[in-house]
């Protein structure tokens, strides 16, 4: 009685543990506004004390537009952003200021640049 009992709590946790909601990064609040060159910079200075501080965060990056592409951009050449849905940003724009939110997933060593998930653009 007990051990279904408990199979069946258990089975409700784990349930609820696997499909729980994504986070919806546009509802939460910034935790750091950072350039796009300066957050590549302190990565590059500290790679331990920057991901302690920045990775799985929200955060809002901002620089010149320097790529378009469907789902994504760069920021001065430093910071790649993804987008879940198409931005309609038009090629007129490149070197134009933008500030973006996302959440950081880190330094990619290779490309030697910051990467962004569930980017939106801050009016």
């Amino acid at each position: 009685m007990f051990g279904v009992l408990f199979l069946a709590v258990a089975g409700f946790f784990l349930y609820n543990f696997v499909y729980k909601s994504h986070r919806d990064i546009r509802d939460e609040k910034a935790e750091f506004t950072v350039n796009a060159s300066d957050l590549v910079k302190e990565f590059l200075t500290n790679r331990d004390s920057s991901s302690k501080k920045y990775l799985n965060k929200t955060i809002i990056v901002t620089g010149k537009l320097s790529e378009i592409e469907v789902n994504s951009l760069m920021l001065n050449e430093a910071t790649y952003c993804t987008f879940d849905t198409n931005h309609n940003i038009p090629e007129a724009d490149l070197n134009s200021q933008y500030s973006i939110k996302g959440r950081c997933l880190g330094y990619d060593e290779l490309l030697e640049i910051v990467k962004l998930d569930q980017a939106s653009i801050v009016e």
